[in-house]
């Protein structure tokens, strides 16, 4: 077993993210064991055991140590691959300056553009806090930006 295995990119990422998955990990520290112990230990069906067994075994976190035939049933053990998983760092990078900012609004496409009359803008800006307050309460974890520019003509 390695200290630790590098994730370098977002489907390992995803696939370890999964509480369940980190749940049979934890499991698999103490000593190997079969889909259908793991299975028996958490009362939960081996069928879905054996989805989860087979996704971190496909990007690198858990592998086969040894088999064991019994009757004609061929027993897998498994165990993880390294003693920790740490993400690259180029996994967590975040944005913080505006012009990443702006290069991200120009990709989604959420970007608009309005014209209004000088008078106008402090109700606009009352009206778009409004709507925002509203729209942020219902989606609960959405967060919203507005940059609001004044260009004289």
């Amino acid at each position: 077993m390695q200290d630790f295995l590098l994730i370098d990119n977002l489907a390992q990422l995803k696939c370890i993210s999964d509480p369940f998955r980190i749940k049979l990990l934890e499991c698999l520290y103490d000593t190997s064991k079969t889909g259908q112990q793991l299975a028996d230990e958490l009362e939960i069906p081996r069928a879905k055991i054996h989805y989860h067994l087979r996704e971190m075994e496909k990007y690198g976190f858990i592998e086969i140590v040894k088999t064991e035939q019994k009757i004609s049933i061929i027993q897998k053990f498994y165990a993880p691959t390294a003693k920790a998983f740490i993400p690259a760092e180029h996994l967590l990078q975040f944005h913080t300056d505006e012009a990443s900012a702006k290069q991200d609004t120009e990709k989604s496409g959420k970007e608009l553009k309005v014209q209004i009359d000088e008078k106008e803008l402090p109700q606009l800006k009352k009206d778009l806090k409004k709507f925002l307050k509203k729209a942020s309460s219902k989606s609960g974890d959405t967060h919203y930006e507005v940059h609001i520019e004044t260009v004289k003509k």
